[in-house]
């Protein structure tokens, strides 16, 4: 109830000039289970003479044993600064290069935010009003869900390389500042929790699979590149998976548009597409298009370079692409450990925003589903030579 009466507060006072007083109504609603790092929120405004507000707002949900325990203030801390500093900059570029409207990466429009410590907010529109939709985040994406995916990846990756090349100083200053945050604190506990989330997993595997699996999920070689640069820094979206896309059809022709930028960080652009790939995918998917799909993106990705008169190669040349796609191929089986359980968990059995769960348990209680993604996705990565 609090939560209602703050975000019902932040709305009037930002529309605090408007007479009479807009009427607003604040309504929680679960996203069953896709999302457990915020409670959801939609807000309708009233505004007498004027067209009505449809408004989504997230609230901080972790407890506060799990900010300790990982640094989760950062993700609440982080998303206003891409929301206040990050749009705007965009924004700007892709004004003063004119890129049209179809072509542009449209962030969801920011309303406002609340920093309060425990109860931190961000309010945008309301995309499900526009007629977008998330798809069901425990069926594997199709070719055309993914190729759009990848479109707008590739824009938003684009993005990054132009404000890189068109402002190098200020972008080394904002990349210094957005490092990944999340991390568990190293202590012999932290490491625990690692092991036994690793080994879990593990026991949904062959015998004769588990020991090679251990070799990538504790190599240092491959969890250096966990969530940071590998040659290009990238400013990498983090969370890149269906659950955080909204898509809807128009004219026969399939629009997507992507949300969430908690986890938006100094990264590798190819980590997002392999994370986005490792998520939302089965193996009839990726024996069919894995390849398909990383050529597919970053064909996207020099279109969306051209238009700011930008040459992929001078950017991100095919060499170092490879090198950095051979780099983090591997944390496939990382992702498959650490992100994968919860994100395709049942409705009832995954982790409930605004709840005292551990995030860490949560992901060490493999269902049926997660037993057949993670041992399909290990038989890939062992025909990828990762394994």
């Amino acid at each position: 109830m609090a939560d209602v009466l703050a975000l019902a507060q932040l709305v009037r006072e930002k529309l605090a000039d408007e007479r009479p007083e807009p009427e607003v109504k604040v309504e929680r609603f679960d996203s069953g289970g896709a999302n457990y790092t915020s409670a959801l929120f939609k807000i309708l405004v009233t505004r007498s003479g004027r067209d009505d507000l449809y408004l989504f707002a997230k609230v901080a949900s972790f407890s506060q044993a799990m900010r300790t325990k990982v640094n989760t203030d950062w993700i609440y801390s982080n998303e206003q600064f891409v929301y206040t500093t990050m749009v705007k900059i965009y924004d700007n570029l892709q004004e003063s290069h004119d890129i049209p409207l179809e072509h542009r990466f449209i962030f969801p429009k920011y309303f406002g935010h609340r920093s309060t410590y425990g109860h931190e907010a961000i309010v945008t529109d309301d995309l499900g009003v526009q007629g977008y939709k998330c798809f069901d985040r425990l069926a594997s994406m199709n070719w055309e869900q993914a190729s759009k995916s990848a479109e707008i990846l590739a824009k938003f990756h684009a993005l990054s390389f132009v404000f890189a090349h068109e402002q190098p100083e200020e972008f080394e200053k904002i990349a210094a500042g957005m490092q990944y945050g999340i991390g568990m604190n190293g202590d012999e506990a932290a490491k625990e929790i690692y092991v036994k989330m690793v080994e879990n997993c593990l026991a949904t595997l062959p015998e004769d699979y588990r020991d090679r699996v251990r070799k990538i999920v504790y190599s240092e070689d491959v969890m250096k590149y966990h969530n940071k640069p590998v040659k290009k820094v990238v400013l990498a979206h983090g969370d890149f998976r269906l659950s955080n896309l909204m898509f809807k059809r128009k004219d026969g022709v399939l629009h997507a548009r992507a949300v969430d930028y908690q986890m938006m960080h100094a990264g590798c652009a190819l980590a997002d597409l392999i994370y986005f790939i490792t998520l939302g995918s089965d193996k009839q998917f990726r024996d069919k298009y894995f390849h398909k799909l990383i050529e597919y993106y970053r064909t996207q990705l020099e279109l969306a370079l051209s238009r700011f008169s930008l040459d992929i190669e001078e950017v991100y040349p095919k060499k170092i692409f490879d090198e950095e796609l051979a780099a983090v191929l591997p944390l496939a089986v990382v992702i498959g450990v650490m992100i994968l359980p919860p994100v395709i968990a049942d409705a009832d059995d995954a982790p409930k925003a605004g709840s005292n769960f551990d995030v860490f348990e949560s992901m060490v209680k493999p269902g049926q589903l997660y037993t057949e993604r993670f041992n399909e996705l290990i038989q890939d990565c062992i025909d990828w030579g990762v394994v």
